[in-house]
């Protein structure tokens, strides 16, 4: 018994540090970036920081409590029993609420009471309840400025919710494009395995071969080449395939340490799907905008300069606020008695105000120059970008996926012949008529031939993707994964 323990330890270590495998899917990969991997959580990261400008603008509108307090005392000497300039003690405190408007009036109303003793008084209350109002009667005169920024911060939050969703289509399009690398990758892999098998078996032909004196040394070390040489190619789609896998684990840390395993996949139905998406995109003589946000994008981008531009305008306008109190003050000696007056017997207090300041030097008109330029560059080039982006992508992608079905169609042929050539080469080196450099010539053009044609139709699939990330409702199959 003694003797299997050592074989069950190692089947037991075996089987816990066996590596969990996952089945890589177009459909899992969806379903693994809605569970907000980083990259996802950059893009609504920088979804929610558009936001802050203008939720702190609603912030100053809002409702607000102020309070305040405070007690003063003084034993100061007095130069004689009725020396007035020495306030013994005072006690004071307000509190009150502020409402901004987005329409340049801030309105306010306060309770307040203050207690004070001298050398003449002893604890004389002031208590009142006053109204406070305050006008912008330029700069912000009916809340031009304000609305303004409102509208800015309104129009730039609808363009950052359009950008993120966006960003996360072609967030998702990168992904696809990692798994159909993958998938061709695998599917050179398949032909490659076949012609690495055939030239092992063609150097051991040939090696017999020279035992028997029918080949030379030449031959055999010829043979032997090829057979490195595509063990050489097949080594470095295993690097590629590792380069794809490790780009795909960073983007979605969930696959962590587990084994990809590529789920059954059907070529011949992506081959259908891609030329009906191509007959869908084909239709449309001009670019569909009903398909894209960008062109939304560009229309809010526009807002945002017009709105900026306008609160520019107001920075070297000259501020002039109009403020204005009414209070209802009772008096009497304690805050009871004070505060009793005031319900029973209040007397009115009112004030008004008029606050200007005028810039003279003309420095701010530069800065004012200065911000409108910002805001006009600003959202000019992020706009003609966005507008190029659309136009460029729906002209220029109809005609590249018609280049690359041409190219794959020639591909085709090409593979076609080459295997008839190569067929009937292998029948004459069978019968000793060519030699075995010029069969492998011929092997070799086949398999660049059929890996060129799997990088084709990569290609195809990666323009496809390009695109969905720009029209991303494209009405076709390939773009609902």
């Amino acid at each position: 018994m003694k003797a299997y323990i050592p074989l069950i330890s190692l089947i037991f270590l075996n089987i816990s540090t066996a590596q969990e495998s996952i089945f890589l899917s177009e459909k899992l990969l969806g379903e693994l970036s809605s569970e907000h991997p980083p990259s996802v959580q950059q893009i609504e990261a920088s979804y929610e920081s558009s936001k802050i400008d203008y939720l702190t603008k609603l912030d100053k509108l809002g409702l607000r409590l102020e309070g305040e307090g405070s007690v003063y005392e003084s034993r100061e000497k007095l130069l004689s029993p009725t020396d007035g300039a020495v306030t013994k003690n005072t006690t004071n405190y307000s509190v009150g609420l502020i409402k901004p408007t987005r329409y340049g009036i801030d309105l306010g109303v306060k309770t307040f009471a203050s207690k004070t003793s001298n050398a003449f008084i002893n604890g004389a209350s002031t208590s009142g309840l006053s109204f406070n109002l305050s006008i912008d009667l330029f700069q912000n005169f009916l809340g031009r400025k304000t609305s303004n920024e409102l509208h800015k911060g309104e129009a730039g939050i609808k363009r950052a919710e359009l950008e993120k969703k966006a960003q996360l289509k072609t967030f998702q399009s990168n992904l696809r494009k990692l798994y159909w690398a993958l998938v061709a990758n695998n599917e050179q892999k398949k032909i490659l395995e076949v012609i690495v098998g055939l030239a092992e078996k063609q150097h051991k032909d040939a090696k017999g071969r020279a035992r028997s004196q029918v080949a030379d040394s030449g031959e055999v070390a010829r043979s032997h080449s090829q057979w490195l040489s595509k063990q050489s190619t097949l080594l470095a789609l295993s690097y590629q395939r590792n380069n794809i896998l490790k780009s795909l684990r960073e983007l979605l840390p969930e696959l962590g340490e587990k084994e990809i395993v590529l789920a059954p996949y059907d070529v011949e139905k992506t081959v259908e799907e891609v030329l009906k998406c191509t007959a869908v995109i084909d239709s449309n003589k001009e670019a569909p905008f009903q398909n894209t946000v960008y062109d939304e994008i560009v229309d809010l981008l526009n807002k945002e300069e017009k709105y900026e531009t306008k609160v520019s305008k107001t920075y070297n306008d000259p501020d002039v606020k109009l403020f204005g109190e009414y209070s209802a003050i009772g008096r009497d000696y304690g805050f009871e008695d004070s505060r009793r007056d005031l319900i029973d017997e209040s007397r009115p207090r009112t004030s008004v105000g008029l606050k200007v300041t005028i810039p003279l030097d003309g420095r701010k008109t530069n800065t004012q120059e200065a911000y409108e330029k910002i805001a006009r560059y600003k959202y000019q080039s992020q706009a003609q970008a966005n507008l190029a982006k659309i136009r460029a992508y729906h002209k220029e992608t109809v005609l590249m996926i018609k280049t690359l079905r041409e190219v794959v169609r020639a591909q085709k042929d090409t593979n076609k012949y080459l295997g008839q050539s190569l067929k009937s080469s292998q029948q004459k080196f069978a019968q000793a008529r060519i030699s075995l450099q010029e069969l492998i010539i011929e092997q070799d053009a086949q398999l660049q031939s059929r890996m060129s044609e799997i990088d084709t139709n990569l290609s195809i699939i990666n323009v496809l993707l390009d695109y969905f990330s720009i029209y991303m409702d494209t009405p076709c199959e390939m773009n609902k994964v």
